[in-house]
């Protein structure tokens, strides 16, 4: 695990985790949230401007954080207390049914929390790709940092 001290400006990850996608999630995902028929119906989605079923914004949102959150690897995985903030979202490429997600990171800058002592402010850029090592996704994420004890 790296702690606020860990963590430098500069720093890069990589997730070893992968996400593959279904066509059966990105139907479910989004009948519940996003019904286009480009996320919903196969068929109509072949006439849609992508030419084919795709997976909703929300539901890459999601596979983002799931990436982040599932990684096991002591070494990559920054202590994050409370996600202060998300910006900059990019939806670069269309993901399909059987691409496969990865996720890496970048620091782009930490300070000092001026309210929680025990905490630092760390931000990310976050970049998802995908089997052909096409990015599909961009954010910065703003998030409080475990400081050692």
């Amino acid at each position: 695990m790296k702690y606020y001290e860990d963590v430098e400006v500069g720093d890069t990850g990589v997730f070893e985790q992968e996400y593959a996608v279904t066509q059966e999630e990105i139907v479910e995902v989004g009948q519940r949230w996003d019904p286009q028929p480009f996320h919903i119906d196969p068929v109509a989605a072949k006439d849609s401007m992508f030419g084919g079923l795709v997976a909703s914004s929300a539901h890459i949102f999601a596979i983002h954080c799931c990436i982040g959150t599932a990684e096991c690897d002591e070494d990559k995985n920054i202590a994050a207390e409370s996600a202060l903030g998300f910006n900059n979202l990019q939806w670069h490429s269309p993901v399909r049914p059987g691409d496969v997600i990865r996720s890496k990171y970048y620091v782009m800058s930490k300070r000092e929390s001026s309210s929680r002592p025990s905490m630092g402010v760390v931000k990310t850029l976050t970049t998802l790709y995908n089997q052909s090592d096409e990015t599909v996704f961009t954010i910065e994420t703003t998030f409080l940092a475990k400081k050692r004890q």
